[in-house]
């Protein structure tokens, strides 16, 4: 597969700094798709779209190992993740309410598990948009102004994003407490 990222690049420099950040990042992105996934195949489609995501946008990236290099391929996993994941359960759904029943029902939380899990699952009926700027500023650490510049938005709108998705968590987390 690295065979056929690299052919995707222009220069050798890049294919060089590519090649290097595959074997750095691949294992963590991997890590990351099957804790959304919890299933290696899938996870491992993930890590590929992530890489093939990571290439499009290759010229923005940083062009040595840092922690924005990092986060900006986790990202791309994280969407990538996301995106079988949402689209596997839309398949395997008829209408809307069986796909949250059937999300609900797959991060169904017993009394035993940490509160965490039930808090992920709320999560992972985030939209997208919401759950990527609620990781980059409470995953990740970064500031209104690096989330602006990883999304190529102002700092204006990153601060309203994370007001609207923590509002929307709140809406999620009433109403799973409400189904309890």
């Amino acid at each position: 597969m690295l065979m056929m990222y690299l052919s995707m690049l222009d220069t050798e420099e890049d294919k060089n700094i590519f090649e290097e950040f595959h074997n750095e990042y691949a294992p963590l992105m991997y890590k990351i798709a099957y804790g959304i996934l919890r299933d290696s195949k899938l996870a491992e489609d993930a890590v590929q779209e992530g890489f093939i995501r990571a290439i499009k946008y290759f010229e923005s990236f940083p062009k040595k190992k840092c922690p924005q290099t990092r986060n900006k391929f986790v990202n791309m996993v994280r969407c990538a993740a996301f995106d079988i994941y949402r689209k596997r359960k839309g398949q395997q759904a008829d209408s809307y309410d069986e796909l949250e029943e059937t999300i609900a029902d797959e991060f169904a939380v017993t009394d035993d598990m940490f509160e965490g899990m039930e808090f992920e699952r709320c999560l992972f009926m985030l939209p997208k948009s919401y759950y990527i700027i609620l990781s980059l500023k409470h995953d990740d650490g970064y500031s209104y102004k690096e989330i602006a510049g990883i999304l190529n938005i102002t700092e204006e709108n990153v601060k309203k994003r994370l007001m609207r998705a923590r509002k929307k968590l709140k809406e999620i987390i009433n109403e799973q407490e409400a189904k309890i």
